[in-house]
């Protein structure tokens, strides 16, 4: 019995081993077969989207200039033969302010009707292809809501808005049907940029409208409505309107003009382009909060004098371009400058023959100096440096206007 004690051991030692290394195994890992308890799988990634490039902003140089006014002694001069005449010999010496602008607006103040002979005051009739002209030398559009639109009546009126849509220039101010006076005139300054033009004349010389809606008056419920729709045309950036108004001869603006520059701005212009009393008026830059709720500068030409014209007289031959430099950026588009060209309306003679040009003073003073325009008399340079004096005094309303010194003016957005 003793001899066999040693194997009952062995044998304990041996079941001993194999429980401990039962224990000390790892557990084995039994699959889960319910759904609900299985690891939730990774969120998939979506990819984040790249924000769209704004737009680069655009900038347009905008110039408007004054009454366009082809007397009979202008007529005579531009006349090359039988019914036939070139008046861009008029815009030599200012055409590349003309051409650098991006867009161009004039003031027309003439007729055109076939059946009538060329006249001036009371009555005033010319030649249609001075629209031809205008539209060579890189105007863009025109104004004619004014004291004569009315000189041939109503059938005149119709004539002459006929005539201006001969040669493809748009213009506002005078309708031949009432649907044709809702119609908001909206341009393109430069791609990208719009804007709304609208025109009013203070009276028609005493002819009674044969329809109410063929001339546009000064009426502030007509004016303040027209800027409201004009301001919410679809695309429109900026709001122009055209007044012809004031006292003719004064060179400070009245009451009415005061008025009726301040009704547009509040209602949604832009800038105010005003005309009629043959004479400079002042330029201003104003900060007006309109009734759609923005603060921002506008911009004001009370008058801007004969841009063409025979009239005499230091104060009747000046004039200036006036000059809105624009920007559209994020969907916003400002006025950040503000500035005039003066002008001046020469007259000379070549042959003995009467000639007449609008010549930018500053540009006529230093080529007379330099001895580069024989067309520049010693009495036409004291003249010249005169308006320059009287211009450059009179014409800057606030500290934020400047005078457009240039040599080379060009397109601000390379459009034109």
């Amino acid at each position: 019995m003793v001899r066999n004690r040693p194997a009952t051991w062995l044998v304990c030692l041996a079941l001993s081993a194999l429980i401990m290394a039962d224990g000390c195994a790892k557990p084995t890992t039994v699959p889960n077969s319910d759904p609900a308890a299985a690891p939730a799988t990774a969120p998939v990634q979506t990819p984040v989207a790249t924000p769209p490039v704004p737009p680069a902003p655009v900038k347009a140089r905008i110039l408007a200039v004054g009454d366009l006014n082809p007397h009979v002694p202008i007529v005579e001069a531009a006349q090359t033969g039988e019914k036939q005449w070139d008046f861009t010999p008029l815009f030599a010496h200012v055409r590349p302010w003309l051409e650098g602008a991006d867009f161009i607006i004039g003031d027309l103040e003439t007729t055109f009707v076939k059946d009538y002979p060329f006249s001036g005051y009371p009555s005033f009739n010319s030649p249609s292809v001075f629209v031809r002209d205008l539209k060579a030398v890189g105007f863009d559009a025109v104004t004619n809501a004014n004291n004569h639109a009315l000189d041939y009546d109503g059938p005149g009126l119709i004539e002459t808005a006929n005539a201006i849509d001969a040669y493809g220039m748009p213009h506002t101010g005078t309708a031949r049907t009432a649907e044709e006076r809702e119609k908001t005139l909206v341009l393109d300054v430069a791609p990208g940029l719009k804007m709304a033009l609208l025109s009013y004349t203070y009276a028609t010389n005493g002819i009674p409208l044969p329809q109410p809606f063929m001339v546009n008056m000064l009426d502030p419920d007509l004016i303040r409505s027209d800027v409201r729709r004009a301001r919410q045309q679809p695309g429109v950036d900026l709001v122009a309107v055209a007044y012809h108004f004031g006292d003719e001869y004064a060179r400070e603006p009245n009451e009415e003009q005061e008025k009726f520059v301040t009704l547009a701005l509040e209602a949604g212009a832009d800038m105010i382009l005003g005309d009629h009393v043959h004479v400079l008026q002042r330029m201003e830059v104003r900060q007006v909060k309109d009734e759609f709720g923005r603060d921002r500068k506008r911009a004001v030409a009370f008058c801007m004098g004969n841009f063409v014209s025979a009239q005499e007289g230091l104060h009747r031959q000046e004039s200036y371009m006036m000059a809105i430099d624009v920007k559209k950026e994020n969907g916003e588009t400002t006025i950040e400058q503000v500035s005039f060209v003066p002008t001046f309306m020469h007259r000379y003679t070549v042959n003995g023959q009467k000639r007449f040009r609008t010549v930018v003073v500053e540009k006529a003073i230093k080529e007379y100096e330099a001895g580069k325009d024989p067309l520049i008399t010693a009495a036409d340079y004291a003249l010249l440096k005169e308006a320059w004096a009287d211009i450059t005094a009179h014409v800057a309303g606030s500290p934020e206007v400047n005078i457009l010194h240039a040599d080379s003016p060009v397109s601000l957005s390379g459009a034109k």
